[in-house]
């Protein structure tokens, strides 16, 4: 998979360069940064690797820190990516019943701002979910602090990314929009789209296509390499 040969192509570069360049990411719904996720856990496997990991939720903060525990290298930013500074709702599910097992794991990076079909009790293809009142009592709504994309950018000194990945459950666009392509164009992008409208999932497309990457898919995810 190009992804991967991407990401072990830095990991080679990383080892013979030393400290002088180094790679870098942005995740931006980051989740635990292991669970379901193909290309986060490299930062372990790229020398000096840093990283900005966004993440709104408290539970999924703290999983994420355990993973990635070097605070000078991953820098945790506990906020919602918006159009504008301020506070939003999240929908969410009760920490206490993932890590109890009452719920399926996977539902830990389910968290959204958006009426996803998993929020609104419908399956992957928007009929009735028959398990949806089996859950449905763990749902939660909490206030999380937002931010924009450029102001976590500027105040962690980003200058420049290697790799950029949206992970935001039904926001991805909402995030990846306010990306600046010509001053950043980072090497590889991963976007998910699986939650997104037709409309914006086409908009993602075209800001990659107009930038001049190179744009794949696969299962619910664009990939795409400058």
């Amino acid at each position: 998979m190009r992804g991967t040969k991407f990401l072990a192509k830095a990991a080679l570069k990383a080892r013979l360069s030393g400290a002088k360049r180094r790679f870098q990411m942005v995740n931006v719904g980051a989740c635990d940064g292991v669970l379901f996720d193909d290309v986060t856990p490299w930062l372990h496997r790229i020398p000096h690797a840093r990283a900005i990991l966004v993440e709104p939720i408290p539970h999924n903060q703290k999983r994420l820190r355990a993973n990635y525990t070097d605070t000078g290298r991953f820098i945790i930013e506990p906020v919602a990516v918006t159009k504008s500074k301020g506070t939003i709702t999240v929908h969410t599910f009760d920490a206490a019943a993932l890590e109890a097992g009452t719920l399926p794991i996977e539902f830990i990076g389910c968290s959204s701002v958006t009426d996803t079909n998993l929020m609104s009790g419908k399956n992957a293809w928007g009929q009735a979910d028959a398990n949806f009142n089996k859950f449905a009592p763990h749902l939660r709504d909490i206030e999380v602090p937002s931010e924009t994309l450029q102001t976590l950018l500027d105040r962690n000194g980003i200058t420049h990314i290697d790799a950029f990945l949206v992970d935001c459950e039904g926001a991805d666009w909402i995030a990846f929009e306010q990306l600046d392509l010509e001053r950043y164009r980072p090497g590889m992008i991963k976007v998910e789209v699986g939650a997104l409208p037709a409309a914006e999932f086409g908009q993602v497309v075209v800001k990659l296509k107009t930038a001049g990457y190179q744009v794949g898919f696969q299962a619910e995810d664009i990939w795409a390499f400058a």
